[in-house]
């Protein structure tokens, strides 16, 4: 399949939506089902598909959409989430880029709010955080519960609405959008981050370079339509581990090193390594029985849910920091190796 323009006419849509994926068919359909009912004027948006090496029948599903939505096509080859946004930035035409993640539908006006608030917030370091939930056709588990609404791991919009002025540390690719003029003057993503933390990295050069602004729009509105398990999010942990030195590696100052929690890894993880492998299998027989009894509308008792919630709070920072400890071993390997 060819890439297509948006418009035959060549017209120049207000907002791209770029979405990248990678082997997700069926949560791509629901995706691209999701941005044909917008009640934005096909005129005025185009998606820009970033298909990263997908090999699942992706092109076909973005085929069957070729006249619903002004969609354009590229693939390339498999090269990480932070490229793919990049190929999408440079092929895109409107003057705000929303990036949308392929496995989040689109409520009908989410492209509507976004430029609303491109309107109401002009000035060109402002950048608009739409709100995620997941999606009604989820039955949420308490794992779900858990990670975005007592431990914030995923989605953690409470912190959001306290702060006045969110800081770069919400500039959360896949809800974010941005004048495109921004990123193409003070940075784009570095396609050495492939995934986790590729976003917040962006927009700390942002911050530092161009004094970046995220405001939180409720309005906007997307959902979530993949559902998490703890192996999971145990493994997402592990591998945001990863992304977290290395972001920490590239800006080595004491307040991305905080926010990493890079410091004194080694010694943090000596305390609980011994502990890890059977504390990871303890939670995930409790996840599974939390999660059956959820299956059966039963619910759990105040005790249970306590001890549920301390063993998914350990696991999910454990599994951080293994990740941390995994990078900066590989690091050192790869010294040695170079003598």
């Amino acid at each position: 399949m060819k890439a297509r323009k948006s418009e035959k006419t060549g017209h120049k849509p207000a907002i791209s939506v770029i979405v990248c994926t990678y082997n997700r068919k069926k949560l791509l359909e629901k995706n691209l089902e999701s941005l044909s009912a917008q009640t934005l004027d096909k005129k005025l948006f185009e998606v820009v598909l970033i298909d990263d090496g997908s090999t699942d029948g992706s092109a076909q599903v973005a085929e069957s959409f070729s006249g619903r939505i002004p969609l354009r096509y590229f693939r390339q080859q498999n090269s990480g989430l932070s490229s793919a946004r990049n190929h999408g930035l440079f092929a895109s035409r409107g003057d705000i880029v929303f990036f949308f993640d392929d496995d989040d539908t689109a409520a009908p006006k989410l492209l509507e709010e976004h430029l609303k608030a491109h309107r109401q917030h002009p000035d060109e370091n402002a950048a608009v955080l739409n709100h995620t939930s997941w999606h009604p056709d989820l039955k949420i588990t308490p794992l779900m519960h858990f990670i975005t609404e007592v431990g914030c791991f995923l989605f953690d919009y409470t912190s959001v609405q306290q702060k006045a002025a969110p800081d770069y540390t919400y500039f959360w690719g896949g809800r974010i959008s941005c004048k495109r003029s921004l990123l193409l003057k003070h940075g784009i993503f570095r396609p050495d981050i492939r995934i986790h933390y590729e976003d917040i990295e962006l927009g700390y050069r942002l911050a530092c370079r161009a004094g970046l602004k995220v405001i939180h729009h409720p309005p906007a509105l997307s959902f979530m339509a993949r559902a998490v398990s703890f192996d999971d999010f145990c493994r997402r942990m592990i591998i945001q581990g990863r992304s977290a030195c290395l972001f920490a590696k590239i800006h080595n100052c004491p307040e991305v090193r905080q926010y990493c929690e890079t410091d004194q890894a080694l010694e943090r993880w000596e305390k609980i390594a011994p502990q890890y492998v059977a504390r990871v299998r303890a939670a995930r027989e409790l996840d599974r029985f939390a999660t059956l009894k959820n299956d059966l509308d039963t619910g759990l008792d105040d005790d249970t849910r306590r001890l549920l919630y301390q063993s998914y709070q350990w696991v999910f920072r454990a599994s951080k920091l293994k990740g941390i400890i995994e990078a900066l071993k590989s690091e050192n390997e790869g010294r040695r190796a170079a003598g």
